[in-house]
């Protein structure tokens, strides 16, 4: 593998954590705004292939920012602003944390089998 495959690779396996981070943070700015468009793009309830692939795209692209959207909508609104905030925080700190640990593996096993 060149240089360049390998930091493709990187790329691909980050995107994912940072669609979820730039999600979250656009629920933060905006709120319910960005959730209804979310709503909008998932099936409730999903009874076709199609739909349930839709849903899991959803879901596993942006739905971290959603669930603590709701799960802090039972607060005041500048409760539910501050712990929101303190989350993606700490969602931040942790894809961090997984992107470096996963990019570690990727790179050992790419030493390992002699692919770099």
């Amino acid at each position: 593998m060149t240089e360049s495959e390998v930091s493709n690779l990187i790329i691909i396996i980050a995107s994912p954590i940072l669609t979820q981070i730039s999600y979250a943070f656009l629920v933060l700015i905006l709120g319910s705004v960005i959730v209804e468009y979310y709503e909008w793009g998932v099936f409730r309830p999903a009874e076709t292939k199609f739909q349930k692939f839709t849903n899991f795209i959803m879901k596993g692209m942006f739905g971290a920012g959603f669930y603590f959207y709701h799960k802090y909508s039972k607060y005041k609104w500048l409760t539910a602003k501050v712990l929101y905030a303190i989350t993606f925080i700490g969602m931040c700190i942790v894809a961090l944390i997984a992107f470096n640990i996963v990019r570690i593996i990727v790179m050992f096993v790419l030493h390992l089998f002699s692919l770099v």
